[in-house]
């Protein structure tokens, strides 16, 4: 169903595109145009060969282009950007090893875009012990193991599962298998004993909330969690909160290593102060007393001087 959104979505966004670049209004032919976007998009819900839908669902795109510019009067030179992102696409939605790799892509692109490019708290194609290669790693602050995030992107089935038990039963073996393979290949003494399934897509994720919990179920007892880019949102900045906790609590064992240090170095100011306090009261009592003895010689030499014996 996703992908059928994706059609779907590029349709009305080429119009608008089109629309926007000539700055006219055509209201009667944009009506007629996305009508044909809909039959089109109907017929490919009845298609259960995936490819060929696939395949379909972009041809009907590029047709509908093609009338739009004819109409509008669109440089072949606009149209052919247009085309060749079209199909660029559509070469990734029925080519497996495509849509892993657009998988990864959306992965790192979002761990980049809330992590930045720190190294400390990710690494992407993180090799494990076991030899395996997982798509990130999740550095734990003050642990040595690491959260391992593996994509994958079931749409096989998932693309024909309106009213087909065999494709949802199919789709549910999908999922499993994705789990069950992350669990086994990448929870093991160099992480920790949960791992992320991350799913490139809100809708097919949704799907699994809302109509396949018993999924969530059968990932939870494999200790992997699934997550979509908005769920991965959650984890990434709950992962910046401890890190930056750890940091702050390494910071405060420093700071509570100086003060203690510094009351060391408070007491022993304060002995010496008073042992220098002590010393100046005794000078101070020396000097009044040798100023007594000083008056005295003085007025004693002072009478003999005046002849007073």
């Amino acid at each position: 169903m996703t992908n059928i959104l994706i059609v779907v979505g590029f349709g009305i966004v080429i119009v608008l595109l089109l629309m926007n670049l000539l700055k006219k209004d055509h209201t009667s032919e944009l009506s007629r145009i996305e009508k044909g976007i809909e039959d089109n998009t109907r017929t490919l819900l009845e298609d259960k060969a995936n490819k060929e839908a696939y395949e379909k669902s972009f041809a009907m795109i590029l047709s509908e282009t093609m009338k739009t510019r004819e109409y509008l009067g669109v440089s072949d030179a606009k149209l052919s950007r247009i085309a060749t992102s079209v199909n660029a696409m559509n070469n990734i939605m029925v080519n497996n090893k495509k849509r892993g790799n657009f998988g990864e892509y959306t992965l790192y692109h979002l761990l980049s875009l809330y992590f930045g490019e720190s190294e400390s708290i990710y690494e992407t194609q993180y090799h494990l012990s076991n030899g395996r290669i997982v798509d990130a790693a999740l550095h734990i602050p003050g642990s040595d193991r690491i959260l391992a995030i593996d994509s994958k992107f079931p749409v096989d089935h998932f693309a024909q599962i309106d009213n087909n038990q065999d494709a949802k039963k199919a789709f549910r073996q999908d999922v499993k298998k994705h789990i069950h393979d992350i669990a086994s290949k990448y929870i093991n003494e160099d992480t920790v004993e949960e791992a992320l399934m991350f799913i490139p897509s809100e809708a097919i994720y949704l799907y699994i909330c809302q109509e396949e919990s018993s999924l969530i179920d059968e990932a939870h007892k494999a200790h992997v969690l699934i997550t979509s880019p908005s769920t991965l949102m959650g984890v990434a900045f709950t992962l910046i909160n401890i890190t930056k906790d750890f940091k702050r609590s390494q910071n405060l064992e420093r700071v509570e290593k100086e003060i203690l240090a510094l009351k060391e170095n408070s007491v022993r100011m304060c002995d010496r102060y008073e042992k220098v306090e002590n010393t100046l009261q005794t000078l101070q009592r020396q000097y009044r007393e040798l100023g007594i003895s000083v008056h005295k010689i003085d007025d004693r030499i002072g009478q003999i001087y005046d002849g007073e014996a």
